[in-house]
């Protein structure tokens, strides 16, 4: 296991200009084994595997997983994700990136009941409230209801453009960063398939049919 500077000197580091330098260890010995990140500022060369083909699908999705909660934590998204969604968990065979304005809320009926309620009162808050630049316009303008109601029916009539249908493109963007990092490895957009949920925003990440197999 790797030792931090202040194991190998016997005594605590003095102040320093730059962030803890991250570490990882491997969960079972030799190529393959899992890898559970320490600390997540300033990490490089984690060379977190996500090719189902090498590691299972379980594998793989686990760090997806921790590569998303690690991007979210030192901006390594550097678009519209980080901002309005909180964390990443692996949950029946698929990665669930959660919405922050739906954090908490379980999977049982009474949670999606739940969502649907908060649904309905983001929507009277004012256009796509959901949304980073919606959200910023309601707290320059104001809620306004009625925006929000005549908003919501232009997006499910594919009049406006919806934050969700971007959604997609944002997350692809931050796996090709991660990756061009060092802290994935052995990503493929045409592995996995991404999608958001009709309630929630949440986003979820699965293998292909061809991978899953």
């Amino acid at each position: 296991m790797a030792e931090s500077a202040a194991d190998q000197g016997g005594g605590r580091p003095g102040p320093t200009k730059s962030a803890p330098v991250g570490m990882a260890v491997s969960a079972t010995p030799g190529p393959g084994g899992l890898v559970t990140a320490r600390r997540a500022g300033e990490l490089r060369d984690m060379g977190l595997d996500v090719d189902p083909r090498k590691v299972g699908v379980r594998g793989a999705l686990q760090h997806l997983a921790k590569a998303v909660n690690i991007a979210f934590q030192t901006d390594y998204g550097e678009n519209y994700l980080e901002a309005v969604y909180q964390a990443a968990v692996v949950k029946r065979g698929e990665l669930h990136i959660i919405h922050r304005e739906y954090f908490g809320f379980g999977d049982t009926w009474f949670g999606q009941f739940g969502r649907l309620l908060r649904s309905m009162g983001l929507t009277l808050e004012g256009p796509d409230p959901a949304s980073p630049e919606g959200r910023a316009a309601i707290i320059e303008k104001g809620p306004s209801t009625i925006r929000g109601i005549f908003n919501l029916i232009n997006r499910k009539l594919d009049l406006t453009a919806e934050y969700e249908d971007r959604v997609p493109a944002y997350v692809e963007q931050m796996f090709d960063r991660l990756e061009g990092s060092g802290i994935i490895v052995g990503w493929n957009r045409d592995d996995w398939e991404i999608w958001t949920t009709r309630v929630g925003l949440d986003i979820r990440i699965a293998p292909r049919e061809a991978e899953a197999g």
